[in-house]
Parts: C-alpha cells; structure tokens; sequence
C-alpha cells in the first residue's frame, strides 16, 4: 500500500509538471485549455471524484437531473483546477501577478487602526490562497494560521518560486494549535488569518448550513474574544484569469460576557459565518472547495 500510494503521488507530481510547463510555453489560457480534457475524464471515470463532490452539490443543487448534475461537477472540478494553475502561473512565472479588488478595505483598515488586531476568517473558496499574496498591503503583519505541509504534491505558490511571502505562517501544528502564537500576534496589533469551513478536533458548534446540520470550529471566535480584537468575515472569489475579488462580508466582536452565554455567543459567530458562505455560494457555487462530507456525523 505504501508503494503504491508513492506511485500514485509520482503520476499527481508529473502532473502537475506538465501543467507548468504547458504554463510557461502557452501561458494560463493554454493550461485551461488543457483542464478541459483532463478534467472531463476524471469526472467520466472517477467514482471517488463524484463521490467527493456530491454531499455538496445534492444540497445546492437538489433538483438537478443526471446530466445537470454531471454538468455541476464538471463546473466544480474544473473550477478547482483553475486555482491550482493560477497557483502555479503565479508561482512558476517570472513577473506573474494577480489583479484585483478588496471589497470592504476601508473597513479592514478602519479595524485594523483600533490597534486590537483583526481576525480575518476565510474558507476553501475561491482562489483564496492566491489573493493572499495581495495582503501585503495592509499596514500591519499578516499571519495564516494554518497545515502546512511542504511536501505536499499541490504546492503553494511560494513554495513553487521561493519568493518571500507577503504573510508569516503559524503552523495548526504547533503548540496549542497555533493559538498562542496567533494570540501574540493579535496582541501586537496584527492580522491573523483562519480558515473556519473545516472542523477537525477541539471546540465546535452545531448549526444549519444548506438545510442540513453542521459543524464549525469555535477556535477564530475563542482567539478574537481573547484577544477583544474583531473577526472581518472574508471570502475570495475568481472573476476571471489571474484576477480575483475579496469581499468582507460581516464585522463583529466575540465578547465573553458570562460563562453562562458562552454558548449562545459562539453559536452566534457561528450563524453569522454560516449565513455568509450560503450568501457566497449563491453567486459563485462552483467556487467552494471543501472536498470531503461536511455534513456526516
């Protein structure tokens, strides 16, 4: 099993190096050209691909026949494999960039100034990783909490050209999960970012999401209510070849008033940011890319 789970990451490792050389000789529109074929086997022949996707799309598309849901998963793979050339466009070619807008900057900065620090949580959406070269501009440090792994097969774009990144990496795996460091930084006035679409171990809340019952991590309300900074609600969003929006879709302040409303104010966050991604998918429903059941229990 071993052995072979090492040849299926050669064959996804060749992969993704033709994808960037196809990149440098014909640029992102020959690699999305590419997609096409690539993507369409894939959804013909692989069960497990449909079976990724289908917890999702039963949900938000749940009167689609079989060739418009066929035609849904095509959009979401493909979709998916836009970001990872987009990634590598912006990781393997010299001068390569990103255009785009923030939605709300004015907000951002407006918290950002009260010198508390700012939690921005974000989600599998959209090319959410490539806009966070783009953080730079901000007037404090950007730090991602997040897993990292540097042997991944899919790589980030800085790890793919070496470039300094424009934010600093507190790793999910360190101490307490990152959140002392992710603590510090806030206290420093900095921003911290979160992803809060996927709950894996440590406090969580139940809540609707697309009709069924979920659970979200409580983690990015815990360290803003700590630190009494904010949490800016932000996804990302492509709008066309290398070129991306990030929105703010709500601002507010966790508070730990009492222990006994502990749970009511997590519950709370919780539904905002809910509510958000169903607002989100809405207009870009090819454009989340949480690949597993969200909703088994």
């Amino acid at each position: 099993m071993v052995g072979k789970n090492k040849y299926l990451q050669q064959l996804e490792a060749l992969g993704h190096w033709f994808f960037y050389v196809t990149l440098h000789l014909f640029g992102q529109r020959g690699a999305h050209i590419l997609l096409v074929p690539v993507v369409l086997s894939y959804v013909l022949w692989s069960r497990k691909i449909r079976r990724t996707v289908q917890p999702y799309l039963k949900r938000r598309f749940p009167k689609a026949s079989v060739i418009g849901y066929f035609r849904h998963t095509f959009l979401t793979v493909f979709s998916f494999g836009r970001v990872l050339v987009e990634r590598g466009w912006l990781g393997t070619v010299k001068d390569a960039c990103l255009s785009g807008t923030i939605e709300g900057y004015e907000q951002i900065t407006a918290e950002i100034a009260k010198g508390k620090g700012l939690v921005l949580l974000t989600a599998h959406m959209g090319n959410w990783q490539s806009a966070l070269a783009n953080l730079g501009d901000l007037p404090v440090p950007v730090n991602a909490l997040m897993l990292y792994d540097k042997k991944a097969v899919a790589k980030h774009y800085f790890d793919l050209n070496r470039s300094k990144k424009s934010f600093q990496i507190i790793d999910a795996e360190g101490g307490f999960g990152g959140m002392v460091d992710s603590l510090a930084a806030l206290n420093r006035g900095e921003v911290v970012t979160i992803m809060g679409d996927r709950f894996i171990k440590g406090s969580s809340t139940t809540v609707d999401f697309l009709g069924s019952e979920i659970k979200l991590p409580d983690s990015a309300y815990m360290l803003a209510a700590s630190a009494g900074a904010p949490v800016a609600i932000v996804f990302a969003a492509q709008t066309g070849g290398g070129s991306y929006q990030l929105k703010v879709w709500d601002i507010f302040y966790p508070e730990y008033k009492s222990r006994d409303e502990r749970g009511q104010m997590l519950m709370g966050c919780a539904e905002k940011f809910s509510s958000a991604m169903e607002e989100y998918l809405v207009l870009y429903p090819y454009q989340w890319y949480n690949f597993h059941n969200f909703w088994k229990k």
